[in-house]
């Protein structure tokens, strides 16, 4: 019975295992406009070509850091198409003058790892846990959260790149939310506040985002300034995102959108920093034990196309079978630090399960 329960265990779990979230790699909204030349075959070619290689710049944005992406230039050979897993026109008009479509593109994340690792590209598959995100604008003394004239929360938003590895939530702006908790509140700290807000909304971790804009009538221009703090277990810390020169301080126009554009790009940047400060040396491989409840099957599958997820799927072995548990010795050049930053957005975490030991339990937090 073991030996059969070993055997469907492992068949199950390698046939629903992906490489990765495959969210990520599915790009959206990418429009095209064109010339019509009245050979619609051609312009629809054309259109995919475009759209292709568009959705391929957005997804390497997302998971290559800034000097890998220049390494994209020596790679020799490469086909943008081969790496199309499939893709949908999801909106096509032709005017006597214009073509027009509305592509989704699919790529396939097996062709896209391998490219990369072959290349010796870092690729970062690791989405955050859900930050719920408190915009607060300040404009002529006046402070705005959830009211409608908040302009800052809604820049932000349709700056949002919602399958980006960053994961943001922003609550609704109603009269609701304005009674629980104000601008005030947050920033000065209230702790419990924020706390019970957060638990309203099912979410453990928040960002708050504060930009100020005044005008100087003096020398007719707006001033801005713009600050990022990040809450997570019960402290707020301040993140050092916005470089001094990532625009002027002072204009003669407002820069609320452009600061917008900036904020969201550079947390996106954040979070992978936060993944790569908790890299292991690249030379050095970890070894440890995953001990999971062989009673529990539904769980344990879960679990383990989870941590299947996040490594290569040659980095994961079915170690040992016993009574209770199933144990699967894992390599990988991830420490267990960052498998959990992974992990945060089921609300797992890897425990050791003693001090002196390798084999760490799975743990609902």
């Amino acid at each position: 019975m073991i030996k059969l329960l070993s055997f469907f265990v492992f068949v199950f779990v390698n046939f629903g295992t992906s490489l990765a979230d495959e969210s990520i790699f599915l790009i959206e909204n990418n429009q095209i406009y064109l010339e019509n030349d009245r050979n619609v075959l051609e312009l629809r070619k054309k259109a995919r070509n475009i759209s292709f290689q568009n959705a391929f710049n957005l997804l390497t944005k997302r998971i290559l850091e800034p000097n890998d992406l220049r390494k994209l230039n020596q790679i020799s050979q490469m086909s943008v198409e081969d790496l199309v897993k499939d893709y949908k026109i999801q909106e096509e008009k032709i005017t006597e003058i214009n073509y027009f479509s509305d592509m989704s593109v699919n790529f396939n994340s097996e062709k896209i790892r391998d490219l990369f690792s072959k290349n010796d590209i870092k690729i970062n598959f690791f989405i955050s846990e859900s930050y719920l995100v408190f915009p607060i604008f300040k404009k002529f003394n006046t402070l705005y959260l959830w009211e409608d004239d908040n302009y800052w929360y809604d820049h932000l938003k349709n700056e949002y790149d919602n399958v980006g590895l960053l994961k943001l939530f922003f609550p609704e702006k109603n009269h609701i939310n304005k009674l629980k908790i104000s601008a005030n509140q947050i920033i000065n700290e209230d702790i419990e506040a924020i706390k019970k807000f957060l638990d309203d909304y099912g979410k453990k971790k928040a960002i708050v985002i504060y930009f100020e804009e005044s005008y100087n009538y003096n020398l007719n221009e707006f001033e801005t300034m713009v600050n990022l703090k990040v809450f997570t277990d019960d402290v707020i810390s301040k993140i050092n995102l916005i470089k001094n020169d990532a625009f002027p301080k002072k204009s003669s126009v407002s820069q609320i959108e452009l600061i917008a554009k900036i904020s969201m790009n550079e947390l996106q940047d954040w979070w992978k920093k936060k993944i790569e400060s908790l890299e292991s040396t690249a030379d050095i491989i970890n070894t440890f034990f995953l001990v999971l409840n062989s009673d529990d099957l539904r769980r344990s599958i879960f679990i383990e196309n989870k941590i299947r997820s996040i490594l290569d799927t040659d980095d994961v072995f079915v170690h040992e079978l016993t009574s209770n548990n199933l144990i699967y010795k894992i390599f990988t050049k991830y420490s267990v630090d960052q498998i959990n930053l992974a992990l945060e957005t089921n609300n797992l975490r890897l425990v050791k399960i003693s001090e002196d030991d390798d084999h760490y339990l799975v743990d609902s937090y």
